[in-house]
């Protein structure tokens, strides 16, 4: 197996384990090849890295509760969200991002905060995530896609948890409830 191959096989195991846990699958929904593409070129960037691109095939069209108050997937962040995360990444009095021409914008969330992945590493299958804030502040978040989306699947996960201890209070989340399985 690849290394392509062994970045989109984890993704999609963390998946199917949070669905395993009771995590409906069908409140979110997936982007094609073509919808990721377009994604990519709207910020200039030839390359989607593999990890990002099996990410973006289970919740790029819509990723419902698990990046909730974020913009993320093929419908955005767009060339206005790169543009923005250039011009915070200009705030930063230093930063390691080696290409920030080439970066792809992952996520943003209100303007404040870009999650991308550098352009000199979005031809690896599994690279590691920066955060850029507004004021300039740039942070190495996760050594990997795999890394991150690990840590968003065990949220997911935690939140059936603690939904289930409200229930058990008395305290029932119909609206968040509805994500999950009850069987």
């Amino acid at each position: 197996m690849n290394d392509e191959a062994a970045a989109a096989g984890v993704i999609r195991d963390l998946f199917d384990h949070a669905v395993s846990e009771g995590f409906r699958a069908e409140t979110v929904e997936g982007a094609s090849d073509v919808e990721i593409n377009a994604m990519a070129a709207a910020q200039g960037v030839d390359m989607v890295p593999a990890a990002v691109r099996e990410v973006l095939r289970i919740l790029g069209r819509n990723a419902g509760s698990v990046l909730a108050g974020t913009v993320f997937g093929v419908r955005g962040p767009d060339a206005d969200d790169k543009q923005g995360a250039l011009w915070s990444l200009e705030e930063a009095a230093e930063h390691e991002i080696r290409d920030p021409a080439g970066l792809l914008v992952v996520s943003e969330a209100g303007g404040y905060s870009y999650v991308v992945i550098d352009g000199s590493d979005v031809g690896k299958p599994n690279p590691p995530l920066w955060e850029i804030t507004e004021s300039g502040v740039v942070t190495r978040r996760r050594e990997s896609v795999t890394e991150w989306f690990s840590l968003l699947m065990d949220r997911v996960v935690q939140e059936k948890h603690r939904l289930a201890e409200d229930r058990a209070k008395g305290w029932p989340d119909p609206a968040g409830e509805k994500n999950y399985r009850w069987d």
